[in-house]
């Protein structure tokens, strides 16, 4: 580096001397000797870097080589300037004019090395960008040069050669730079500058071989090829082998190809009005024809990139087989053509689960379950038909589809593959064993799109589990329990959108008169499939959807409605309604009950709510503030169940009750020979309940016995079969026969 600093300062003394001297003042040791005894230096500098290189000696030495003739050229044409001018051509342009094309092979293999492994359209792009600068640069030079042009044809050609060297130069370090964007490399821009410099000195050596010396023309015309010498040396000492990409932004890619193509656009219009050379005309036609081919590279390539992207999207990159994607468009493009062409053909899906696959992975290591894997598809082949599709789900899970199929065809199928996953597996040597359980469903028939398919074929394997290893079984929608348990759902919140729903009343009488004192509203869903639902079955339904508060909303409004036609012949009759643990969870459910009984018009004490024990202790804060606000309205509240539960007693003493109903378990204990362990704990629960001021009632009742005990004990009111099963309401209307039944069967039993 002290050499090139030594040349560098060298250079600049010389630029000093350009300065001071005339335009025509040459001194022979200066530039002639001295010029050429740098050049030759720097040369020399370069090849010594070649020898020394390795691997990378050929382009410094072809650099080398060209700076050296250039060199050579500017020393013959000293010793012939000794004896006057010299001739027009001379031996010296041979050496000047053999430096372009050793010049273009050093380029090549810079270029050739950063773009090693580049695409055919980086390397289309670079021509574009050489093309185009090569003809715009024909464009602005030729018209000039061969005004300039004069003499014998040798003469002529020697003068011709230098632009034209220049120019493809010139397109050379532009397509270059295009093809090397995103790999910056300071030995490159040091060449691409010295090939400017190149061209500055020979255009100004043209200007004052046609023109004459100028002050400018001299200084340039002396500068520029030792200049451009030195950068070139000690771009190959920059040099440090081939470049990573820069991490920098991809937009500039196409800068210079897209300059190129617009400078011979802009030339061939141009030439249709003003005159423009044929070279100029040519090298823009060329380029443009570059720019089809790369666009047609390009739509070739993105067909190609869309291809390969969408293979990728669809297949699993483990085994190779197609992937849930896949499965997913054949499964929807078959249901939008089903939909489109109802009547059509079936398919089955075929839900493969391996078994014994765990063990695979924490016996050997999941490599080798990896191996397992791999092996699937190319086993499997053979059980399938061409229009079959093999996928895999993810970890141990396949997928088959089968085209136009039927139950046996299917049922074939699953036992084959059965067959040949039962087959030992080699890994690593290793013989290893697994196996299958497969689900079966089929479409249209158990499904009517492509996940609700995967999701019957699911429980269908599911079953095979439990069945044992290496079986399958096919889905049946009577045992899929979540399917009819959402179905039921779905019905259940049309039914109460629609009021599709009806009541049942149980009347509950006074067990000394005998007469009718309130009834129990009692829901019932008579379901067009399945008949009469009981409420066991749909009010846990109710409570996980989310539909209890218009359940309850619709029950008080029609129980209302029927006590309010009811008091116009009994005034002093109640209705009671069973609400949740919703409900009461619900503080705005108190205004809810205000408003029902202000439409119907109806005093609060009309109305008695039943709650349960586990209602209660769900969350008991907020249940007794609810309590409370009912009671502040009127309205009777009473604890259904009571005894079927643990409820504390301290809780019972702090709620704001009415009424509390004995649950069934206890009442039927008191049948033809109860013990006197059970009449002590029902009298024990009476007397409790009385001396809590509240009112007692029993339901449950079954026979004559029960209802005389309960009169003994004194209950105050009971509801049983035996007073009368829960009726609709229009058969509910023999108060009277109903009151002397009861009234009888408790003046016989005391």
């Amino acid at each position: 580096m002290v050499t090139y600093a030594c040349l560098a300062a060298a250079l600049l003394a010389y630029l000093s001397w350009l300065l001071v001297r005339g335009p025509g003042q040459q001194s022979t040791l200066i530039d002639g000797w001295g010029v050429a005894a740098f050049e030759i230096l720097a040369s020399c500098l370069c090849l010594w870097r070649g020898l020394a290189g390795g691997r990378r000696r050929l382009m410094p030495l072809v650099l080398g080589g060209a700076t050296l003739s250039w060199a050579v050229g500017d020393t013959i044409l000293t010793v012939e300037s000794l004896g006057g001018s010299p001739a027009t051509p001379s031996l010296a342009d041979v050496f000047y004019v053999g430096f372009y094309p050793l010049a273009y092979v050093g380029l090549a293999l810079f270029v050739r090395r950063e773009a090693r492994g580049f695409i055919p359209a980086t390397w289309l792009d670079g021509a574009i960008a050489g093309l185009g600068a090569a003809a715009l640069a024909a464009a602005f030079a030729f018209k000039a040069v061969l005004a300039s042009l004069g003499g014998d044809a040798a003469e002529v050609a020697i003068n011709l050669a230098y632009p034209i060297g220049d120019v493809v130069l010139f397109a050379l370090v532009v397509g270059g730079s295009a093809v090397m964007l995103g790999r910056f490399r300071p030995s490159w821009a040091l060449v691409g500058l010295a090939c400017a410099f190149n061209a500055v000195g020979d255009t100004f050596n043209l200007v004052n071989s046609s023109a004459g010396p100028s002050a400018l023309g001299s200084f340039f015309d002396g500068i520029a090829w030792p200049t451009a010498i030195l950068l070139i040396s000690f771009s190959m000492w920059l040099d440090s082998g081939r470049a990573e990409p820069a991490a920098m932004p991809r937009a500039p890619d196409f800068i210079l190809p897209s300059l190129g193509a617009l400078a011979s656009l802009v030339i061939l219009c141009v030439g249709t009005q003003w005159q423009v050379g044929r070279v100029a005309v040519s090298l823009s036609a060329a380029t443009l024809v570059t720019v089809g081919l790369r666009l047609a590279l390009s739509v070739r390539q993105l067909r190609a990139l869309t291809s390969e992207r969408q293979r990728q999207a669809l297949t699993d990159e483990l085994t190779g087989l197609g992937n849930r994607r896949l499965l997913f468009r054949v499964l929807d493009a078959y249901f939008e053509d089903a939909s489109a062409a109802p009547g059509g053909p079936r398919i089955a899906f075929l839900f493969v689960d391996l078994d014994r696959f765990k063990e695979v992975n924490d016996s050997f290591g999941h490599s080798a379950g990896d191996k397992l894997l791999r092996q699937l598809g190319p086993r499997l082949a053979d059980t399938l038909r061409k229009s079959d599709v093999l996928v895999r789900l993810g970890g141990d899970e396949l997928g088959v589809v089968l085209r136009d199929t039927d139950t046996s065809y299917a049922s074939a199928v699953a036992d084959r593959i059965l067959a040949k996953l039962q087959e030992p597996f080699l890994i690593d040597h290793v013989s290893v064993r697994i196996g299958a359980s497969i689900g079966i469903a089929f479409a249209p028939d158990d499904a009517q799109d492509s996940h609700s398919l995967l999701r019957t074929a699911d429980l269908a394997m599911y079953r095979a589990k439990t069945g044992g290893s290496a079986c399958f079984e096919v889905y049946h929608e009577e045992t899929d329990e979540p399917a009819n348990r959402l179905r039921l759902v779905d019905e259940l919140r049309s039914a109460v959108e629609q009021g599709d729903l009806l009541l049942h009343y149980q009347p509950q009488v006074d067990v000394k008169t005998g007469d009718v004192v309130a009834v129990e509203a009692l829901l019932r869903w008579s379901h067009p499939r399945l008949g009469m639902v009981p409420p066991l079955e749909f009010l846990p339904l109710a409570e996980e959807a989310g539909l209890m508060q218009p359940l309850t909303e619709w029950v008080l409004d029609h129980a209302l409605q029927q006590c309010a036609a009811w008091r116009g012949d009994r005034p002093d009759l109640a209705v009671s309604v069973n609400v949740s643990a919703t409900n009461l969870m619900d503080a705005g459910f108190a205004d809810t009950v205000r408003a029902l009984i202000a439409r119907h018009r109806l005093a609060p004490s009309a109305l008695i709510l039943e709650i349960t024990e586990t209602t209660i202790i769900r969350d008991f804060a907020r249940c007794k503030r609810v309590i409370a606000l009912l009671r502040d309205i009127g309205v009777a509240v009473s604890i259904d169940d009571f005894g079927a539960g643990f409820t504390s007693l301290a809780y019972l003493a702090s709620l704001a009750v009415n009424e509390l109903k004995l649950d069934r378990t206890l009442i039927s204990g008191l049948n033809d020979a109860p013990s006197g362990r059970d009449m002590a704990v029902v009298r024990g629960t009476i007397d409790l309940g009385h001396a809590l001021g509240l009112r007692v009632v029993a339901e449950g009742i079954e026979d004559d016995a029960s209802l005389a005990a309960l009169a003994r004990l004194g209950c105050d009111v009971g509801q049983g079969y035996f007073i009368s099963r829960p009726v609709p309401a229009e058969d509910l209307s023999a108060w009277p026969g109903l009151s002397a039944a009861t009234a009888d069967a408790a003046l016989r039993a005391s």
